[in-house]
């Protein structure tokens, strides 16, 4: 314990030195004011948003209102499906320097603690306080290294580039008293710099097929300061794309200005057994983002997730009813006594929910994601990213499915079949993008046929009867 409140002393002590330029410049703008990303390591995503904003005015206020509407729509279910959704994914590891070309075994270790967390399977999930326990949840959803690459051929799912970019936060040109320059760089070239470790021809490394593969980058993500005694200024350890490109989700007319879809880290936040560190002055987070859990958030945010202060003070919201209100991150100090909200949830009011993966936690405090959150990380998949996953039977009922539906693939006609008796069955049909098509009902049936009335592709159905539910991926053809 007393190692532990040594590092906050010290990491408190480096704080003015280490807070650079670029991290000043981003948490005193307008756009955050009130705001408290209060340390010079943070994550990027919200950042990103509000850069999409800018570019396209409206873009926030359309996500804000598209998410509060997916959440009000997931309150209506009774339950969501207990089948586990698999999620190819393919590991860019770009490097300059040897120390960024991070082996397989980290890399594998990152993709189990993925795994571990979402499925609540970490050991720390016993550190949850009690009075959150009814409200955390298995999100029922895997990762595996994809085994095919988008040309068929087999892959280990991890691509090695090495690059000439050193720095992928860019090189800022100015100086201290050129705060106005400053921003205006921040404005037109920070998310641009950084997003080039996606691109081969600027350096990276280009995205697969983002429809069917969750791509992360690995990288190194500091921004070179030639001017400030050439400062390697870390100001983002991660950052993810939202699924706001989705005309469901954000409204028509909004879209990520050709930034790649997926999951952007700094090297050396990857994994429990990584043998790179935070050099000085960001030292002290070597003790505080070792176990893995920044790629754990960053996914929460490309699953639809936002930041559980909602990015202002206690007036600002995730738009998930089972997290309570805070007023600012957890500035990692993992403090399980605060409460600075007043809020009610089932008539408590909670105090802060530090082990939240979506809170600025050390990695060694996050350990859960609410019920609420799993639906919204879910329902994205199943409604924004339909091509992404693969559908697996849960354990429990391998041996007695509650649904079947065939054929599959079909000229058109399924059938639904019930095990079971229930007293009504709903279906769902999307289509592989997501969009809602049609909906079909019968009572005191255990079967229930009806045709796929579009064009030959994949089509999603979803099925729920009492508090059972499921859903299938079909093939029409032609």
């Amino acid at each position: 314990m007393k190692s532990r409140f040594l590092v906050l002393a010290l990491l408190f002590g480096f704080l003015t030195f280490a807070q650079g330029l670029v991290h000043s410049t981003l948490n005193t703008s307008p756009q955050n004011s009130g705001q408290a990303d209060d340390f010079s390591v943070q994550c990027g995503s919200h950042h990103l948003m509000e850069h999409l904003d800018r570019q396209q005015p409206g873009f926030q206020k359309a996500s804000d209102q598209a998410l509060q509407s997916l959440v009000q729509n997931l309150r209506k279910q009774k339950k969501s499906s207990a089948a586990v959704l698999n999620v190819p994914v393919v590991f860019h590891v770009v490097h300059n320097s040897p120390d960024e070309n991070l082996p397989d075994s980290v890399i594998q270790n990152q993709l189990d603690i993925l795994n571990e967390s979402f499925r609540r399977q970490n050991a720390d999930t016993a550190t949850l306080r009690s009075e959150f326990l009814p409200y955390v949840d298995d999100a029922r959803i895997e990762f595996q290294l994809a085994t095919v690459d988008p040309n068929g051929a087999p892959t280990n799912g991890i691509v090695r580039t090495n690059t000439t970019i050193q720095h992928f936060g860019g090189i800022l040109p100015y100086a201290q008293n050129q705060q106005q320059q400053i921003q205006q760089w921040v404005n037109d070239s920070l998310f641009y710099n950084i997003f080039r470790i996606t691109q081969s021809s600027l350096g990276g490394s280009d995205a697969w097929d983002t429809a069917r593969y969750l791509n992360i980058w690995i990288g190194d993500l500091r921004i070179f300061e030639p001017q400030i005694n050439n400062f390697e200024e870390l100001v983002f350890v991660g950052l993810a794309t939202p699924p706001a490109t989705h005309p469901n989700f954000a409204g028509t007319g909004f879209d990520t200005l050709a930034l790649e879809q997926g999951v952007l880290l700094h090297y050396v936040a990857v994994g429990s057994n990584n043998p790179a560190s935070f050099p000085n002055p960001y030292g002290a987070f070597n003790n505080l983002l070792d176990e893995g859990g920044i790629a754990v958030h960053e996914v929460g945010h490309y699953l639809g997730l936002r930041h559980i202060w909602g990015d202002g003070g206690c007036n600002a919201d995730d738009f998930i009813s089972d997290t309570p209100l805070a007023s600012a991150a957890g500035q990692f100090t993992c403090n399980k006594n605060r409460n600075s909200c007043l809020d009610s949830i089932d008539g408590v009011d909670l105090p802060d929910m530090a082990e939240n993966f979506m809170d600025y936690s050390s990695d060694a405090c996050m350990n859960s994601f609410t019920k609420e959150q799993v639906q919204v990380m879910r329902n994205t998949l199943i409604s924004f990213r339909p091509n992404l996953f693969a559908v697996s039977t849960p354990e429990w009922e391998t041996t007695a499915p509650a649904f079947t539906c065939y054929p599959n693939p079909t000229s058109g006609q399924v059938k639904i079949e019930a095990t079971g008796n229930f007293q009504q069955m709903q279906v769902q049909v999307l289509n592989a993008q997501g969009k809602f098509l049609n909906s079909f009902s019968t009572q005191g049936n255990q079967s229930l046929e009806f045709s796929l009335d579009g064009p030959a592709g994949m089509y999603i159905v979803q099925i729920q009867a009492g508090e059972r539910t499921g859903i299938f991926k079909v093939l029409k053809q032609p």
